[in-house]
């Protein structure tokens, strides 16, 4: 800063709110000590309750000694040596404001984190009681199966209180073709196991019989459990839980393999019976889809245990 001697040709001179010492009141000069003193104590506590700020180690900003000691006090009786105090009090507290202390840096309030998608709701498992009567109920049935321990993966995915099918009995068929074969089929719940076991039975066993004029020995699927979402959706499919099961064909005793792919729009036949069989499936399970629903089923049946009978 600039100090500027007050003469006749240089008037009081104010910028930017900044008092030049050439605009200070000549009074100044007349000031008594203590009038002084109270105008540089001012300074000092302004200073030291605004701009005082911890330093590294823990030190803190200090206001030069000359300023705090009385025995380092400017003379009173000297105007010149009182406005050089008042203007180097002023530069102090403009530079002592303007500085950050090494290793810190000016408070932020703090971004919040990213949103993250939830995991996966976990699908409920079945109560163990439920699963044991299950598992009685299909050994009644004459129904082949092993039971799959539990387990859980990753994205939700799991297959609790599931048994993997073989064979089902057939009471009613042939001598030597009493076992129905289930093919290419995973881990499903036990109670979509039962459903399937009885619909197969007692819904496209006979309805092969009666429509097709030859008894049933195997039904192919696609599968069932498998760690995936709906086609075409972020949501996880039953098949994710060992919920779901899909059928492609149905072979016959005589040689005959009735595809869904190219039955449901077949023979007039083979059209009866594959619309039988559906039809008949809306009855035991909770979802239903075909041909008929998207592109997506166009070569299967999914049967599931979600849904109130939805199908189509």
């Amino acid at each position: 800063m600039t100090l500027i001697a007050p003469t006749p040709t240089n008037p009081p001179i104010a910028t930017a709110g900044v008092l030049h010492p050439a605009s200070e009141p000549r009074a100044l000069a007349a000031d008594s000590g203590m009038a002084f003193e109270a105008d540089l104590n001012t300074l000092v506590q302004a200073y030291a309750a605004a701009c005082a700020a911890p330093m590294r180690g823990g030190a803190r900003q200090r206001w030069p000694q000359r300023f705090t000691d009385p025995r380092f006090g400017a003379n009173p009786s000297s105007p010149e040596l009182q406005r050089m105090a008042l203007v180097a009090a002023l530069t102090m507290i403009i530079a002592g404001c303007s500085m950050v202390p090494e290793g810190r840096t000016i408070a932020r309030t703090p971004s919040a984190p990213p949103m993250r998608s939830a995991a996966p709701a976990a699908y409920p498992a079945p109560a163990l009681a439920d699963t044991r009567q299950c598992i009685s109920a299909l050994n009644k049935a004459q129904v082949r199966f092993t039971a799959v321990p539990d387990q859980t993966f990753g994205a939700g995915c799991s297959h609790l209180g599931s048994v993997r099918l073989s064979t089902i009995a057939l009471a009613d068929a042939p001598r030597g073709l009493n076992e129905l074969v289930i093919s290419n089929i995973g881990p499903v719940r036990c109670e979509l196991a039962q459903r399937f076991a009885g619909w197969a039975q007692f819904g496209v066993a006979r309805a092969a019989d009666q429509m097709l004029g030859s008894p049933l020995v195997r039904i192919e699927t696609m599968g069932s459990y498998a760690c995936r979402t709906i086609a075409g959706s972020a949501k996880l499919s039953q098949h994710a839980h060992a919920n779901a099961i899909d059928i492609a064909a149905f072979v016959l005793a005589d040689g005959r393999r009735i595809s869904v792919k190219q039955g449901w729009n077949g023979t007039n036949q083979e059209r009866a019976f594959l619309r039988t069989i559906h039809s008949s499936a809306c009855k035991r399970f909770g979802t239903v889809l075909g041909p008929g629903y998207n592109a997506a089923h166009h070569d299967h049946l999914h049967v599931d245990m979600s849904g109130q009978g939805y199908c189509r």
